[in-house]
């Protein structure tokens, strides 16, 4: 073959190649446009429903995956997603939606459908994979049919009134689920078996009328990173026996279970970054196994029946800590120096700490001491520019000495609480810095002198 036949028959190949290209283009921009049938359920979906900021009324135009709220497969053009939330929206939900057969993504949070049940019709789409239901004013029982949804992975029914949790919830039928949301509700009996749901990577049942203890088979969900159980009404002990698998639990939230009890000496399989134990049985001693955390952001043992010195590893016990919240303990012990640490939330309030008032960050957003023992000069807040800081209260402790005149220095302060101590002399005329000031308690101390013009239309007290 010549040379210039094959130049030419290249030419004749790659045309054709071009022409193939131009046809998978041009079919699919045809694929995904709107698909007819689909666009009617659609609108028929919105028949009998309430659109209160007339947001469903804006779908006219022919192309329904440019409509608000949903989305379509750029491949097919199928309806994949439906997404109307937090828009007042209210009503019927049509039936309709089960002529969206590759409707994957269900939306309809943050409406109002006026106290009715969870339509059981839903159960039937079982290409669902995530459903989110939250804060819509449903009510009743959690329809059992749902428990078809055997491809979800993440149900969020939270912030509703559901009663209670059917037998879907006992079943085996969910084994593929990894987000469950069923917080604030008003849902009684006890925790379902963790067993049902081997895939969970968050479990959120807080806010509930749970009771009973809490299952030991949770410590088999070895993939659950979140596990909020807090404001209900579990009892028992909590030890290793359930977390035994669960080494990449990241966030444990057990607050307001006021019969729950929490083993104090052993070794937990995994690093939190945030404990939330409020109102939990933990003390009387301060528990050895948070020593281990090394990724704390925040942890919060207020009012938790401890009644202990604090150790001295506690505020170092990890690097990255932000928040600090132990107060309405009965925590004794001085504080160190607390400069070089990257707490932003210091919160001790009511407990028996003594000695001179501690150094703090820089970046303290608040810092809350008040009902201790501290005492001595105050002075020390002018070590440090606190630009961040929004709220001091070092009320109700026995601190003496006139009131430093450094308030330049903390002039973003939204709070000031020096009440019930026993300073000093006149009142400091840098306090006319504090410009954003909306709420200063003085009252309990011997101060004299006239507050700062700027500062007459705050209420003192």
């Amino acid at each position: 073959m010549s040379k210039e036949s094959m130049i030419s028959e290249k030419r004749i190949t790659i045309k054709n190649a071009l022409f193939v290209l131009s046809c998978v283009f041009v079919s699919g921009d045809a694929e995904v446009r709107c698909i007819e049938s689909e666009r009617e359920a659609l609108l028929s979906f919105t028949n009998g429903t309430m659109d209160r900021f007339g947001i469903i009324s804006s779908w006219r135009s022919n192309e329904c995956c440019e409509w608000l709220g949903v989305e379509c497969s750029n491949t097919t053009g199928h309806v994949i997603a439906l997404k109307i939330f937090g828009l007042n929206f209210g009503g019927k939900v049509g039936s309709s939606l089960l002529e969206l057969h590759h409707l994957n993504h269900l939306d309809l949070s943050g409406n109002d459908f006026g106290g009715t049940p969870i339509p059981e019709f839903i159960g039937s789409m079982k290409q669902l994979q995530h459903l989110f239901l939250r804060d819509s004013n449903f009510s009743g029982s959690i329809p059992a049919q749902l428990g078809n949804l055997t491809n979800l992975r993440s149900l969020d029914l939270s912030f509703n009134s559901l009663s209670s949790i059917s037998p879907f919830m006992l079943g085996s039928v969910f084994e593929s689920l990894e987000k469950l949301d069923l917080s604030v509700n008003q849902i009684n009996g006890s925790m379902p078996d963790p067993r049902a749901f081997p895939s969970l990577i968050e479990l959120n049942l807080m806010v509930n009328n749970f009771t009973g203890t809490i299952p030991m088979s949770i410590g088999q969900l070895s993939n659950l990173q979140l596990l909020s159980l807090s404001y209900n009404y579990l009892e028992g002990l909590v030890s290793e026996s359930h977390f035994i698998k669960l080494d990449k639990l990241q966030r444990l939230y057990l607050s307001f279970n006021p019969s729950l009890h929490i083993a104090s000496d052993w070794i937990p399989p995994f690093q939190l970054n945030i404990l939330s134990l409020v109102g939990c049985n933990v003390g009387p001693y301060f528990p050895k196994w948070i020593q281990t955390q090394r990724n704390l952001s925040s942890l919060d043992l207020s009012s938790a029946n401890i009644r202990d010195e604090a150790p001295r590893w506690l505020w170092s016990v990890s690097s990255s800590l932000r928040g600090l919240y132990l107060s309405d303990n009965q925590i004794n012990g001085t504080i160190p120096n607390l400069s070089s640490t990257s707490i932003r939330y210091t919160h001790l309030s009511y407990n028996q700490f003594s000695g001179p008032i501690p150094l703090f960050p820089a970046t303290t957003s608040e810092f809350l001491l008040s009902g201790n023992m501290f005492s001595g000069s105050i002075s020390s807040i002018c070590n440090t520019d606190h630009h961040d800081l929004l709220h001091l209260d070092i009320s109700n402790n026995q601190l003496a000495g006139e009131v430093p005149d450094c308030w330049e220095k903390l002039p973003n302060l939204h709070t000031l609480n020096l009440a019930n101590n026993s300073l000093s002399g006149e009142i400091p005329p840098s306090f006319s810095s504090l410009q954003k000031l909306n709420r200063l308690q003085m009252h309990g101390n011997n101060l004299y002198g006239e507050l700062p013009y700027n500062l007459c239309n705050s209420p003192p007290s």
